[in-house]
Formats: C-alpha cells, structure tokens, sequence
C-alpha cells in the first residue's frame, strides 16, 4: 500500500538522520571524554567544530554540572530553568522532547544529548539542538504530490512533535477525529499512544475533511509517525490505477498462455541469478547489505573463534567531488577486492556506501588483527586509506555487541586519521 510504504520512508529518513547525527556526537563527546582539556578550552572548541552542521541539526554544545551551556561561539548562556543537568544525567544518552529555545522566544526545539564522562563519572552532556521545521525542511514530503500531512507524536505525553499542520506542542486529545474504520481492535488516538501500526479512515472535525491515516511507530525515544492524506487525493491517484487496470485485464488473457510457457522454462540458473541480484552488489560483487542482515539475523550469539573487522573508506567524499564518481567507484571496487581476497567471498559484506564488513572464523586475535593489517597495508599501496575495527566474539555475548565494538574501534581509528593529516573528519 503507498501510504504505509511512504510512511516507512519517512520514518527511515527522519531516523537516518537522526542516527547519523547521534554517531557524530557520540566520537566527539568520546575524544572530550579522553582528554584532560578544561570544558571551556580552545582545544574543546576546537573540537566542537569538528561537528559538520546540517540541515539537520543547526548547533551543538555542552550542558555542564552546573546547568551552564558552552557554545562554539563563546556566548555560554545559564540554561537553569530549561535545562536541569541531574534530570539529563538520570536519563543518559536520550532525545529529548520539546524544550524552550534558550535564545528565542516562543521557539521549541529538541536535542539529542551524549554524555561526556571521565573516571567513570558523567560531567556533562554535550548535544545537538534542532527544530520541528527543521526537520520538515530537511525531509520535503512529496508523499501523494505534497498533499499528506507529516506527523511524529511523543506517546508518553501525546505531544506533536512534529507537524507539518501547525499543531507542535498540542496535545492529541485535543484533535478531534470522528474515526469510521480502522484496522485494529482499539480507538485511534489509543492505537498511537500506545505505539501500535495500522490504518483508520476518519473525520477532521476542525476541517470536516475526511483523510485516510496511517501510523507507525519509530526506534526513536516513544516516537510515533502519522501520515494523513485527504481522501480525494486518494481516489484521484486511484484513477489512472484503474484505467491501467482495465487495459491490463484486456490484454491479460492474451499474454497468459505466453507467460505461463515462459516460467516453465526458468531454469535453475536464472533463478540462482534473481537471488544473485537481490543479495549481490552490483558495484563491488560483494555480499550486499540484504544477505549481512540475513547473518546477523540468523546469528545472534556468537562463537568461540569468530571475529568481526568493520572498515570504512577514508576521503571518498573528496575522490567524488574532485575526480568524479568513476573515480569513486574505482576506489570502493579496489577495496572490496582487497578486503574480499582476504576474507573470502562468502564472508565480506558492503553494507552502506562507504562501509565494509568481515567475518573471520578459527584465529585468534592477534592472528585476525595482522590479517586485517595486510589488508589496510594493500590498501594504502594502491593510494587509498581505510580506517579499521576488529572484535571477537565469545559464546555468551551477541552478535550485536561485537559488531557495534568493532565500529567503535574503526570510528577510533578514522578520527586519528584525520587528525593526522589536519583535517576535519568526514565518511
């Protein structure tokens, strides 16, 4: 169904930018955490601006102990009132929901905040602040030619979020939605309060616009995402559907015969080659990221002897845009080659753009680290430059928890890369 499917993309957007955000401050909030640098040093600033502001998130700082807020720009301001740092603390590394600007009157914004820790006790959080219309301005929904309303409800208090109507900061049962059906056993503002998904068709009693609604909910904090599209938008994409139905079911009866006579002839190998192309690269030949979470899936305790190397390509953000995507391309397929002679084809996975992963069996560690040094040294002889993790499982531990070590350990070594050469970090 389109609206529930273009529910799923917005969510994965929202989320994804979320995530890549979280993971930004996560590596910074780690290099502060490691330093003896006083909060408000130069070098903390500095690192501070490592931060690449997006159309996402629009600033980041530390909340301190003392609800005192350090700012890139030098002008610390007292968040005492809006921010409560013992509150922060007791929740940890969390989303929050809508708080006062502490500049801006009438504005609400939420933040992500990461803890900053040394000997093992949070000082103070550092954070990204970002705004509801910041996030309807970075993900524009053309979800039925711009005619579905965008929603995300906190469920614990039933607050808009976001909200491409105008309603942030109300609250749901203030909305008045004369519902006519929906698909679960249970009224709607129960259904996403409570985080359930399905569909409902309903009146606006503020409009008198009946709209088909589908919700969902999100990973993210108690999140829950409602998409809303008025029912004449439905039935007029619906219209050209049906026109392409009847001719469909004219010519249908003709071609049948054709078809059937065709399937009988598939044979064993071209159906060896629609599973190839479904979980296959088709720029590397590596394992895609269909089969890596198909492994992870069917793998979820690890074992004695089975490690785990991530790898991410350093400077292919600037390789495209100097030398063009061919040049890219080449790049990435150079790597893949290199990390693939190593660990096998059945064993190494491109799970996003720049990001590889290995799986090694029977080695110990020292032995699997020299392994996944050749690699890095092979790498670096044709001109290009990895950075690298490696964790190893035990029966007892997941494979979860061992993946998420080893990125640490690569994001670790990316950071001192791009340390080393004077540059800020990027993928």
């Amino acid at each position: 169904m389109k609206l529930k499917s273009a529910t799923e993309e917005t969510i994965e957007s929202i989320e994804g930018e979320f995530r890549a955000d979280r993971n930004m401050l996560r590596i910074i909030a780690n290099i502060i955490s490691s330093s003896d640098e006083s909060l408000h040093s130069l070098k903390v600033n500095m690192y501070l601006n490592m931060y690449d502001v997006n159309s996402l998130i629009s600033d980041i700082a530390i909340l301190t102990s003392d609800n005192k807020v350090i700012r890139i720009n030098g002008m610390d301001l007292d968040a005492t009132g809006v921010l409560d740092f013992e509150s922060i603390k007791a929740r940890g590394e969390h989303i929050s929901t809508l708080l006062k600007d502490l500049e801006r009157e009438g504005v609400y914004d939420l933040r992500s905040f990461v803890p900053i820790r040394r000997n093992d006790e949070t000082i103070a959080f550092l954070y990204g602040t970002t705004t509801p219309e910041d996030i309807m301005n970075a993900w524009a929904p053309e979800i039925y030619d711009g005619h579905a309303t965008v929603s995300v409800i906190e469920r614990s208090s039933g607050v808009f979020l976001i909200d491409a109507a105008g309603r942030v900061g109300k609250n749901l049962n203030d909305v008045e939605i004369n519902v006519s059906e929906i698909s679960v056993d249970d009224n709607l503002k129960n259904s996403i309060l409570s985080g359930r998904s399905g569909y409902a068709i309903g009146k606006d009693a503020s409009t008198g616009i009946i709209k088909y609604y589908c919700f969902l909910p999100m990973n993210l904090a108690d999140w829950e995402m409602v998409v809303s599209v008025p029912e004449d938008d439905v039935y007029a994409q619906m219209q050209p559907l049906s026109r392409a139905l009847n001719y469909y079911l004219l010519v249908a009866a003709v071609i049948f015969i054709a078809y059937f006579l065709f399937i009988l002839k598939i044979t064993s190998g071209s159906l060896e080659g629609i599973e190839r192309r479904a979980n296959v690269d088709a720029l590397t030949g590596l394992q895609n990221r269909n089969r890596y979470e198909y492994f992870c899936e069917h793998l979820q305790q690890g074992t004695d002897g089975l490690a785990c190397i991530y790898f991410d390509v350093n400077g292919l953000h600037d390789i495209n845009n100097n030398l063009g995507h061919l040049a890219g391309d080449n790049m990435l397929k150079t790597i893949a080659k290199a990390i693939c002679e190593e660990f096998g084809e059945s064993n190494t996975y491109r799970i996003g753009g720049d990001e590889f992963v290995a799986f090694r069996y029977d080695r110990n560690e020292d032995m699997v680290r020299k392994d996944m040094e050749k690699v890095e040294k092979t790498i670096s002889d044709a001109g290009y430059h990895v950075a690298c993790g490696l964790s190893m499982a035990t029966p007892d531990r997941k494979l979860a928890v061992v993946i998420k070590e080893a990125e640490e350990e690569m994001y670790e070594s990316k950071r001192k890369y791009y340390e080393s050469i004077g540059k800020e970090m990027r993928g």
